[in-house]
C-alpha cells in the first residue's frame, strides 16, 4: 500500500503544474493581445490634447443668427444659420474692430447667404461657403483678421 501513495501524489503534482502552466501561457497570450490591439488602435483614437490645441489658435465671436430666403426658382425655402468667426488671441483690438463693423459683416453674410441657391448650401459646399463668407468680410474690414467662419447651426427647409 505504501507503493500506492507515491504514485498519486506525483499524478496529482503533475495535473497541478499543467494546470499552472497552461494558466501562465493564457495570461501571457492575453496580455500579448491586449498590448498587439491597443497599438493598432492608437493612431486610430483621437487625441484629447491635440484637439484643445487645434480649437485655442483664436477668439470665437458670435455673429448672430440669421433667417434668409434661399435663391430658388420656387422662391419656397429658407435657410437659417447661426455664425461664429474666429479672430486672432494675438492682438486684442481684434475683437474691437468685429464689434465696431458687426452691421458690415451682418450685411455680407446676409448678402452672400441669400445669393446661394440649394445646390451651393449643400453640405459637400460649405467649406467653400465658409471660405467665401472669410474671404468677403476680410475684404470689407480691411485686415486679415478673421482666421476661420463657423456655422453652429445649420438648417435649410
Amino acid at each position: 500500500m505504501s507503493e500506492e501513495k507515491p504514485a498519486e501524489v506525483t499524478t496529482k503534482k503533475s495535473d497541478l503544474r499543467i494546470i499552472v502552466i497552461g494558466l501562465v501561457f493564457f495570461l501571457v497570450a492575453m496580455a500579448g493581445t491586449y498590448f498587439f490591439i491597443s497599438s493598432m488602435m492608437a493612431p486610430l483614437l483621437p487625441e484629447k490634447e491635440s484637439e484643445k490645441a487645434e480649437t485655442a489658435t483664436g477668439n470665437l465671436v458670435s455673429i448672430g443668427e440669421f433667417t434668409t430666403n434661399v435663391n430658388d426658382v420656387a422662391g419656397s425655402r429658407f435657410l437659417r444659420v447661426e455664425v461664429y468667426v474666429e479672430v486672432s488671441k494675438e492682438d486684442k483690438k481684434n475683437q474691437e474692430i468685429i464689434n465696431e463693423a458687426m452691421p458690415i459683416i451682418k450685411d455680407t453674410i446676409l448678402s452672400i447667404m441669400s445669393s446661394k441657391t440649394v445646390a451651393d448650401l449643400d453640405v459637400r459646399n460649405r467649406d467653400n461657403l465658409k471660405a467665401e463668407i472669410k474671404n468677403e468680410l476680410n475684404k470689407k474690414i480691411g485686415s486679415k483678421i478673421i482666421q476661420n467662419v463657423y456655422f453652429t447651426s445649420f438648417i435649410m427647409q
